[in-house]
């Protein structure tokens, strides 16, 4: 080997020497193995994170901080398993948004490269913000009551429905998102009715975040039975209609199909239709339904409600023939009682306040006068009849 050779292979081996003893001047550095993965699941004001951690034997604690200082939480792992294994635990946070760095670290204090963990707590601000599902309706009859609600929110789990029952007891059922009707057998009129739906911020949430309940109330009155009540036809009342009309289709429950007045006396302004309800009731309001597809400013603009208990007083006067005055004195004269008379109204679709004083009926005319729009001819899709 020639000198220059044998200088400069000894010059490499003393450099690469003196590189080393300066990199291990302080003693060699010892890293311990990084978590794998690390899930946080939110829940009011803390966090639960699940650290899965590697088979490296010397991992013996973890340290989660934030840069500022903020968070400095030092946690045991104990494992359950040889190998890979999960570790978990909580911490207390106040609502905000947080950027974590996690430590695994063995008995000597020798540390893993940082992990970057992201998370988010919610808290009050978060649930006060949480829309409840929205009960759009509430029918109530002698049988029960039904709830009708709009579609569930993002992030909903489930609806809490608590509501008064017959006998003033509170009762709790827990509605899916899937269901958009509730019924149940026992309600009090005018009685509680509370709203409380909950949600995950995000799937792996460890707990539910409840909405601010909504209260209301149920109806004071329910809806009458529509399969008791049916068409007395008294002399000169409506016929059963044209375009395949009848009086059924008018308290069927369904405005999919409508009434159509024929092209004679009875059935054009004014007419008049008689109904047995089936029970003596304390009527509290009736509703009319235009028809869906067209027509609404035929239905009635004057119009009169008159009921009664007896049908054996006599018959009255032909409306179109007397005029609605005399009409008027002899269905008085013969034991009917006008509860409405309405004569500015405006609307295709209507629901009045039916005034009794208390006084049940079970015998009903309605009386249309005029259109809305000054129409002979009139249609329109269900009547309905709701008690006290």
């Amino acid at each position: 080997m020639s000198l220059f050779m044998l200088i400069a292979s000894l010059w490499g081996c003393q450099t690469t020497l003196d590189t080393y003893h300066d990199f291990v001047k302080d003693g060699e550095t010892v890293y311990v193995g990084a978590a794998d993965t690390v899930l946080v699941a939110p829940g009011f004001n803390k966090l639960r994170f699940y650290v899965a951690i590697n088979s490296d034997p010397k991992i013996s604690r973890g340290l989660l901080k934030t840069n500022d200082g903020s968070v400095n939480h030092e946690f045991e792992v104990i494992r359950t398993k040889n190998g890979k294994d999960t570790v978990s635990f909580d911490l207390e946070l106040p609502e905000g948004e947080y950027n974590f760095g996690l430590f695994m670290m063995d008995q000597a204090g020798n540390s893993s490269v940082r992990k970057e963990v992201p998370a988010r707590v919610y808290g009050e601000a978060y649930q006060s913000n949480l829309i409840n599902r929205t009960l759009r309706n509430v029918d109530t009859f002698v049988t029960g009551a039904t709830l009708y609600w709009d579609e569930p929110l993002a992030n909903m789990q489930e609806t809490v429905l608590t509501y008064e029952d017959e006998a003033g007891i509170l009762q709790t059922v827990t509605v899916p998102n899937a269901e958009s009707e509730t019924y149940v057998e026992s309600y009090k009129l005018g009685g509680q009715i509370m709203v409380k739906s909950l949600y995950k911020p995000i799937e792996i949430a460890m707990e539910d975040f409840e909405a601010i309940p909504l209260e209301r109330e149920f109806p004071i009155d329910y809806i009458l039975d529509k399969g008791l009540i049916r068409a007395l036809k008294l002399p000169g009342d409506a016929s059963d209609g044209c375009y395949e009309s009848s009086y059924e289709r008018l308290t069927d429950g369904s405005i999919a199909e409508y009434w159509h007045s024929c092209d004679t006396a009875e059935d054009q302004y004014p007419f008049i239709m008689s109904f047995d309800l089936g029970v003596e009731a304390d009527l509290s309001r009736f509703k009319l339904d235009q028809r869906q597809d067209c027509c609404g400013s035929r239905s009635p603009g004057s119009y009169q409600i008159w009921a009664s208990n007896d049908l054996n007083s006599g018959e009255t006067l032909n409306i179109d023939e007397a005029g609605l005055e005399a009409w008027e004195a002899d269905a008085t004269a013969k034991g009917w009682v006008k509860l409405v008379d309405e004569t500015g109204n405006q609307n295709g679709t209507f629901i009045v306040d039916v005034p009794t004083e208390g006084k049940t009926y079970r015998y009903l005319r309605f009386v249309g006068i005029s259109a809305i729009d000054g129409s002979s001819i009139t249609n329109f899709n269900e009547l309905t009849f709701w008690a006290r």
